[in-house]
């Protein structure tokens, strides 16, 4: 499990963790942090962009849950060369190894509104056109694209889940953290939140156990290899 360290990707270890499975976390502690990850899990201080080789040699994994990512729009606008960097050639090496090391399933990270762009229907479903916005959205769908390749190409079973705003427990109230957590830090210390436009925008939030049972489901069932939209 990549990004097992992070706000997301730890919640899908406890999850994994309490259904039995053996879990190896690879994280670069970027943004992720050493304490989150639980008790029970292998841990390796590992980039993906090196394709974790060392990792698939020593665990052997039946199954990738990819969540590590480069996953701050803004510094994919400023950025994008790193973005595409860590978001589509470290998945790109990721899915090079299971291939190598005989990997049977992947579950992978993706973004709903990001990929969707200038949304034209609402909600969105899964086949809603896809023009992102932002070389974060362009390189998550470059995943996804990826992902389908191998699996025509190589027989590569993948569930690609489409998150919408995550929030929950451990998610960090600054930076590029959402608007349930900054607003919640706000109220505790408090502040005033403010929100920008018209104050009509609409968002869809999603709880992070949610996201981490979805990811669970993905990686146990038989669904057909595809997109989901997780919200």
């Amino acid at each position: 499990l990549t990004g097992g360290a992070g706000f997301i990707g730890s919640h899908v270890v406890d999850r994994l963790l309490e259904r039995g499975h053996e879990v190896a976390v690879v994280d670069d502690l970027s943004s992720g942090r050493r304490e989150n990850v639980p008790v029970g899990a292998r841990f390796y201080e590992t980039d993906i962009r090196s394709g974790c080789t060392g990792v698939f040699e020593e665990f052997s994994p039946e199954a990738l849950c990819h969540q590590a990512a480069q996953m701050d729009v803004r510094r994919s606008v400023r950025e994008p060369d790193f973005d595409a960097e860590v978001n589509v050639l470290g998945t790109v090496r990721l899915l090079q190894n299971c291939i190598e090391y005989d990997v049977q399933r992947v579950v992978f990270a993706s973004t709903g509104g990001a990929v969707y762009g200038e949304q034209e229907t609402f909600p969105a479903s899964e086949d809603h056109p896809q023009y992102p916005l932002s070389p974060y959205g362009v390189s998550k769908l470059a995943g996804e694209r990826y992902l389908h390749f191998y699996r025509v190409q190589y027989g590569l079973p993948y569930v690609a889940l489409r998150y919408a705003n995550v929030y929950g427990p451990r998610q960090d109230p600054h930076g590029e953290a959402g608007v349930v957590a900054i607003f919640c830090g706000n109220l505790a210390a408090g502040r005033t939140s403010t929100v920008n436009g018209s104050g009509e925008q609409t968002r869809d939030y999603v709880y992070v156990g949610d996201v981490a049972r979805a990811n669970v489901l993905a990686l146990e069932g038989e669904l057909p290899s595809g997109a989901y939209n997780v919200g």
